[in-house]
């Protein structure tokens, strides 16, 4: 695992930052695309007083001035500040970033610098939130808010590293999720929140900092473990021991050997997160949640490290070590074939890479050709498949010089990815320094920042073991804030400021393999416990309590069986002396003459017994004073170590006078014994003499015993050099799993990858073959058989060698011109059975990014050729449609214009007509008139040819509305009987020479307009007229069939043809072959209108004629109805005088002419007129006037009757005042706007003077006048 403490910087070499935290929590917030309305919102739900201080690093451009800072101001009332020079860092302040600069933190001041170009915009937060991590360490947090890319993933691990918080916007919540996503990809956020739930989050971790207590790493309970009681009384180390069993128990990892203070630190980040003030509350929260327990694991686990972290200690390897490397290797030594690298402790594989590149440039540089392997270990399995995959975000480029990013990475997305030729010579591996055997014959380990952690006896292994794992000659590159030290015997620095040294070759043990741990090198099983630390312990309150006996204690001293002293006291040394010859630990030999006997006695007896005894009394006399001596020999065995020993107690004491008599007693008796001693001695010496003597006889044995013995140093010699190969196999071996694991995970890799293919082919069912340069088959897919008559056996074959099914005669010159252009060809081809492809020719890229041959693919497209074929067809449809359209367009306008026109041409036409019936009315009147036949017949012709040209012009606009469907019919019952009995009266009394009749067996009543069915009517029995001679017939019948009333209109008048049958109701269709004598009348739209009209109540109509000369009977079929409400036409006429008496009328019309006739007719009906021509003048009059009937008319110039009549209903006695218009417009949308504006009844030109008379009658009636 790769932690790391050091406060030194590398981004853009900046300087160390000198770590003055501030007594309140400082919040980095990184935001891009998007962030700015998070922003708002985020303060917007911040209190104003909440102890901490912001700052706000945005994406901005540098071409530009930013009104961040005021757009911000609008949601806190906190000072919010745009940083363009050192400020201060204050509480209760936010502050903003300003363009083209970089923010960083120094000695609680925000210092401004311009930023580097090279970096650009999209890592100026990584760098402010790294500058904040160690700065700040533990009060440090950061927000990662909406934006696009990775800018603060890097960032944001280090702060989570040096102990702060991370948050992140939850993506769902974010405008753009590209920055708020890489950073919970790097699993180092602690919180993932909506913006809204921010700033409380914030303010609880703030505060739960604070409350968080914890006992200080040199605190004199924390030295040692105790058995774990009620959580009630535990103390804070067992309190830390239960914690850590806990982990182990739940991850397997043991950290015992971690120093307290990194242990606590880490701890104290969890507590501040999941809202625990002290170890008891959190060991409990840690027993009660599994998933706090991998919490907990991550952060000790916390491997944040960089590319060329540490940037001057790169240099000094690249400039002092790496040319040594490479320079060993070339050299003729055969055990440098390659170049073995070891980086322990790797964590996401930066670092390997960093030194892979280094070594790299260093080998194209000499043009080396030795093999460069290097091994990456950690126990962090998570970080190990981030190294392995050689994927990283965008933010490295602040790490990576340019050049090596280019040559060393490819860009994916918002990522780089080491290439493969760089991630091949690098194999991770999960590996423990605490528990398994290390790698050997290294030229270079790389373990930085993780010994810092570890106690200083661990610490010592692990470089012994480095030492073992080295070549001779080596090299140890360790973390800033690490050294070797603790082993200064076995390295020699070679650049101590940058932590590189390098193996002393002449170390006493170096070849040695390190002592193995108890039951050799395997990894922690979880299910049992950790085995006891064998490192000494601690200072203690036991060895308070030893040192302290140790002075008031009696002078003692501890000997093996043979009396070999084994340890003494300090004050037992004045019992002892030393003699001449070679020196020896014997008590025997060096105690006092005046003791040695007693000493011999009671050791004896002590060890034949096994029980404590005590010696006779010794009085020793010094130059100033006697002293009497008791020996104590206290026999016990050690269980552990399986021996026997003696303790030696000198008790010793004051003498008095009867001991000194006593002592001269003893003194005599001891004179016997030394006596006694000495002919002992000399019969010693005789049986030494005899000892020698056999000794001599057996000098061939013992000469033979030195030989055996010379043969048993080989064997021991032997058997240890093939200990150190053991161990150096046990190494090997490792490697050997470590490799074979590596290749394990690429089979398993490209397993998926194949499958991947294979599936990916499947769906896809696209025909691919892969050639080499000289167009010979290396693969196919299954569905290339399909065009290509291959087998798989054709493998190897030429492509030109195999038939196909293509109409590519540049098949061959296509595939040679992509080989050598290297550019892409894509064609479309056809086939023989009919079908079409895309034929689409790469060139064919190996992994090492050379060009082995082409990939031809042929994409079947048949059905989108199909596809295209009925989109342009359909493109086709639609362009005729459009066309239609506007020919439909073109049409409806022309028929508008059309309809405008008819109506304009009506409106004209009918108001000369309009003029003459007004006059031929008046001419009827006078007596002069009605006294004179001639005269009297001459009006009545007038009228009637002002009535048929009136009749020619309705029909015409009939015939408009019809075509254009804005004819409206009025349905109602009508009387059919009657209406022909009406039409028979006028036709009889204008015509008496007609012979007409009409046949009603019954009577009939059908659903109509009774309108338009008079229109059909009279329409019908003027062509009979106009065709039928003076002596000829004219018949009506009606009959009832099913459900329609029939009705034939009967002539015996010129006939029709047979040719001209088909076209008598065609518009302007008057049949052209009819009697030569006969004079037509008519514009031959009467009969069309018939036909429509009929066609529209959903009947029929039909003619029938034996031929010309020989009349013509049509055939009407109209629906009928229960005859009830019936209407018809009234054809009636009124020739009383004096109908309106009383009344005083207001006319209006533009034209004189009409104005002078109306009146003249309305006053011989005793009315009185007040006639005006300006419709302003009529306004002005009607302001004063009193009127009982108004009769405008509409199409006026200035003022039309529409506006007229609306200013007079705005007059109070005019609002209830029956009005009638006049006009040549006869549209039913003509009729309801002049109802709009006021008017009660519509008259239409030429107008009826019958017809007016009535209208104002009715009007007056209803009125109630």
């Amino acid at each position: 695992m790769t932690t790391s403490s050091d406060p030194k910087s590398t981004v853009a070499d900046s300087p160390p930052h000198p770590f003055h935290p501030l007594d309140f929590g400082v919040v980095g917030i990184g935001a891009s695309a998007g962030g700015l309305q998070a922003i708002k919102l985020f303060f917007d739900n911040m209190p104003q007083d909440n102890g901490m201080a912001f700052v706000i690093i945005l994406h901005l451009s540098p071409d530009h001035e930013s009104i961040a800072d005021k757009i911000i101001q609008e949601s806190t009332q906190m000072p919010v500040l745009q940083v363009t020079e050192t400020v201060p860092i204050e509480r209760n302040h936010v502050y903003v970033i300003s363009p083209a600069h970089r923010l960083t933190m120094n000695d609680g001041y925000l210092e401004v610098s311009p930023s580097d170009p090279r970096l650009g915009r999209t890592s100026a937060i990584d760098l402010f939130f790294r500058n904040l991590a160690d700065v700040h360490r533990e009060r440090a947090f950061c927000l990662v808010l909406s934006g696009t890319g990775s800018d603060g993933a890097v960032g944001l691990s280090r702060i989570k590293e040096q102990g702060g918080v991370t948050l992140a916007q939850a993506p769902e919540d974010a405008e753009f999720d590209g920055m708020p996503r890489a950073a919970i990809e790097t699993q180092m956020v602690d919180l993932i929140l909506p913006v809204v739930e921010m700033p409380q989050k914030l303010l609880e971790l703030w505060r739960n900092a604070k409350a968080i207590t914890l006992p200080t790493a040199n605190d004199p309970d924390l030295q040692s473990f105790a058995s774990v009681n009620e959580r009630e009384a535990a103390t804070a180390e067992q309190l830390l021991h239960s914690i850590l069993i806990q982990l182990r128990a739940g991850t397997g990892h043991d950290f015992k050997h971690y120093k307290r203070a990194t242990v606590l630190r880490r701890i104290e980040r969890r507590m501040q997160v999941t809202a625990q003030p002290d170890l008891a509350a959190y060991y409990h929260y840690l027993q009660n949640s599994p998933e706090e327990t991998k919490a907990l694991l991550a952060d000790m686990l916390i491997g944040v490290t960089n590319f060329f972290r540490d940037r001057e200690a790169f240099e000094a390897l690249e400039r002092d070590v790496v040319p040594q490397l490479v320079s060993a290797a070339i050299s003729a030594h055969p055990d440098k074939e390659e170049i073995r690298v070891w980086s322990a402790g790797c964590s996401t594989g930066e670092e390997v890479y960093s030194l892979a590149m280094l070594l790299s440039d260093q080998m194209q540089l000499d043009s080396s050709q030795a093999t460069l392997q290097l091994f990456a270990t950690d126990i962090d399995e998570r970080a190990i498949s981030v190294g392995r995959s050689g994927l990283y975000p965008q933010a490295i480029i602040t790490d990576v010089p340019p050049t090596r990013l280019r040559h060393y990475f490819s860009k994916e997305d918002l990522h780089y990815r080491i290439r493969k030729e760089l991630r091949e010579k690098v194999l991770f591996a999960k590996h423990s320094l605490l528990s398994d055997p290390p790698f050997s014959h290294m030229d270079l380990i790389v373990c930085r920042n993780l010994l810092i952690y570890l106690d200083r006896e661990v610490q010592r292994e692990i470089l012994q073991m480095f030492h073992f794992a080295l070549r001779p000659g080596g090299f140890l590159f360790l973390g800033t804030s690490e050294s070797a030290d603790a082993c200064h015997d076995l390295f020699a620095p070679v650049d101590k400021r940058n932590r590189i040294f390098r193996a002393k070759t002449g170390a006493g043990n170096s070849r040695r393999p390190p002592a193995m741990p108890r039951g050799g090198y395997v990894r922690t099983d979880i299910s049992q416990p950790a085995p006891q630390s064998s490192a000494p312990r601690k200072l203690s309150f036991a060895d308070i309590h030893q040192r302290a006996l140790e002075h008031s204690a009696p002078p003692s001293m501890i000997v093996d069986a043979n009396a070999d002293i084994l340890h003494m006291s300090e004050s037992s040394g004045r019992f002892l002396r030393h003699v001449g010859g070679e020196l020896s630990r014997n008590l025997l030999t060096l105690i006092i003459p005046e003791l040695r006997l007693e000493v011999r006695t009671t050791l004896f007896q002590a060890q034949q017994s096994s029980q404590v005894v005590k010696s006779r009394a010794v009085i020793i006399k010094r130059e100033d004073r006697s002293f009497k001596v008791d020996l104590l020999a206290h026999p016990y065995r050690d269980e552990e170590s399986d021996s026997e020993f003696v303790l030696v107690i000198f008790e010793e004491v004051e003498v008095d006078a009867a001991d000194v008599a006593t002592g001269i007693a003893l003194q005599s008796e001891n004179q016997v014994l030394s006596n006694l001693e000495r002919e002992l001695q000399r019969t010693k010496l005789q049986l030494q003499d005899t000892i020698e003597q056999s000794e001599v006889s057996s000098e061939e044995l013992k000469a033979s015993n030195e030989e055996m013995q010379a043969i048993n140093e080989e064997l021991r010699s032997a058997t240890e050099e093939l200990e150190t190969s053991k161990e150096e196999l046990q190494s090997i071996n490792e490697e050997l799993l470590t490799v074979n694991f590596e290749l394990k995970t690429k089979v398993e890799e490209t397993d998926k990858i194949n499958d991947y293919l294979t599936n990916l082919i499947a769906s896809t069912d696209i025909a691919t073959v892969f050639v080499d340069s000289k167009l010979r088959i290396k693969w196919f897919t299954p569905r290339a058989t399909d065009i290509f008559s291959m087998l798989p056996v054709d493998t190897g074959r030429s492509l030109l060698d195999i038939t196909h099914r293509l109409d590519y005669e540049d098949l061959a010159g296509d595939a040679a011109l992509v080989f050598e252009s290297l550019n892409m060809i894509e064609r479309e081809v056809s086939s023989t059975d009919n079908r079409w492809y895309i034929a689409r020719i790469l060139p064919y890229r190996s992994s090492e990014n050379h060009i082995d041959g082409t990939v031809l693919t042929f994409i079947d497209i048949t059905k989108r050729r199909a596809a295209e074929e009925e989109l342009r067809m359909g493109q086709e449809r639609m362009r005729l449609h459009d066309e239609q359209n506007q020919e439909l367009s073109d049409i409806k306008s022309s028929s508008h214009l059309k309809d405008e026109f008819f109506a304009v041409m009506s409106h004209e036409l009918k108001h000369p007509l309009n003029l003459i019936q007004l006059n031929a009315e008046l001419l009827r009147r006078l007596p002069v008139i009605k006294s004179a036949t001639p005269a009297e017949k001459a009006v009545s012709t007038i009228c009637e040819a002002v009535s048929s040209q009136a009749r020619i012009i309705d029909d015409l606009l009939d015939v408009a509305r019809v075509r254009t469907g804005k004819l409206r019919l009025k349905r109602s019952a009508v009387d059919l009987n009657r209406m022909l009995q009406d039409v028979y009266q006028v036709v009889t009394n204008d015509n008496p020479d007609v012979d007409m009749s009409v046949q009603m067996p019954e009577r009939l009543v059908i659903d109509a307009d009774p309108t338009r069915v008079e229109q059909i009517v009279w329409n019908l029995v003027n062509n009979a007229l106009k065709f039928t001679p003076t002596s000829g017939k004219i018949q009506l019948v009606t009959a009832r069939v099913g459900g329609m009333a029939r009705l034939d209109v009967r002539d015996s008048g010129v006939g029709l043809s047979a040719e001209s049958l088909h076209q008598v109701f065609d518009l302007f269709g008057q049949a052209a072959n009819q009697h030569a004598t006969h004079q037509r009348d008519g514009l031959g739209i009467g009969l069309s209108l018939v036909r429509q009209l009929t066609e529209a109540h959903g009947g029929s109509v039909e003619v029938q004629s034996a031929g010309l000369g020989q009349g013509c009977t049509f055939t009407v079929l109209l629906p009928l109805r229960q005859p009830h409400d019936l209407v018809a036409p009234s054809t009636q006429t009124s020739e009383q005088s004096g109908r309106l008496a009383g009344l005083t009328v207001l006319l209006v019309d533009d034209s004189r002419d009409v104005l002078d006739t109306l009146k003249i007719l309305l006053e011989m009906e005793d009315a009185q007129v007040i006639d005006f021509t300006e419709p302003r003048q009529a306004l002005e009059a009607a302001q004063t006037g009193r009127y009982d009937v108004v009769v405008s008319d509409v199409g006026m110039p200035g003022m039309s009757g529409h506006d007229l009549m609306r200013a007079l209903r705005e007059l109070p006695h005019i609002k209830q005042v029956p009005a009638i218009a006049l006009t040549g417009y006869g549209a039913e949308s003509d009729i309801e706007k002049t109802r709009k504006s006021g008017f009660d009844r519509h008259l239409g030109k030429p107008v009826s003077y019958d017809a007016l008379i009535e209208t104002i009658e009715e009007l007056r009636q209803i009125r109630g006048d």
